[in-house]
């Protein structure tokens, strides 16, 4: 996502604490020298010649013998963690009421929400827009769980950013989501680059509905409406268009 971005932005951009609130094998391939196959015979018509192929064969019996029961192992643990999480969903389901089922149904079916004209452009309307939009992902990562272009729209650097993403993944990993809440933008302020600095700032204030997550081993947790809650977000245009540097909710 472009140059490694941290940016430095007054009274700092942290996290906000919390939601809205293989097994590998390595292997050798084994090649064989031009005439290498004549050169055994002749090598093991000698009793000492013998004796070495017989070594080298008991030696590589054992290896490939060695080899499979490692690769059984694996298998063997492969299985035993898909078992696990399958019997883990089963039991999750299983303690969903038929209302609950239906409400994580209407989350997860949650269109993704459309990009605004001139997001991409290189002015204020610009960055505006790709926050607002950056906005909309936020909710709709929470619901379905999907944070693809969140991310795509987050730099590498953002710690608000990654921990958005982080938490969303992990709540729907657990078999949770959040359902759909209101969110009104009543002001946006685009500010232009400050000397020393290399991003622009973007003030948003927004007002939010409650806020309702359901974890299926502990039950559904509330947030009351937010009224005027303010954010500062820190962006830039990097190859055709806005990212997000970080983002930090202001005290009231």
């Amino acid at each position: 996502m472009g140059d490694e971005y941290v940016p430095t932005i007054p009274n700092g951009l942290c996290t906000r604490g919390d939601p809205p609130v293989e097994c590998g094998r390595s292997g050798s391939r084994l090649g064989r020298t031009p005439g290498g196959r004549r050169f055994g015979r002749w090598y093991a018509s000698w009793p000492w010649g013998r004796a070495g192929c017989a070594l080298k064969d008991a030696r590589a019996e054992a290896s490939a013998s060695a080899s499979a029961s490692a690769s059984a192992a694996v298998a063997r643990a492969e299985k035993g963690i898909a078992d696990a999480n399958a019997s883990a969903t089963a039991s999750r389901e299983a303690a969903l009421t038929p209302d609950l089922k239906a409400q994580r149904d209407t989350a997860l079916a949650e269109p993704a929400p459309a990009k605004p004209l001139h997001m991409d452009e290189e002015s204020a309307r610009g960055a505006t827009g790709s926050v607002q939009y950056f906005l909309e992902l936020y909710r709709y990562a929470y619901m379905t769980g999907d944070t693809t272009e969140l991310a795509a729209m987050s730099e590498d650097g953002c710690v608000f950013c990654n921990s958005v993403i982080d938490q969303a993944t992990e709540l729907h990993k657990e078999g949770g989501w959040a359902n759909r809440w209101e969110q009104d933008i009543t002001n946006i302020r685009y500010y232009e680059k400050l000397e020393g600095y290399n991003y622009n700032l973007i003030h948003v204030h927004i007002s939010y509905g409650q806020m309702t997550w359901f974890y299926p081993d502990s039950g559904p947790s509330v947030a009351e409406p937010d009224e005027d809650r303010e954010l500062k977000l820190g962006v830039r245009y990097i190859n055709g268009r806005w990212m997000i540097g970080e983002g930090e909710v202001i005290p009231k």
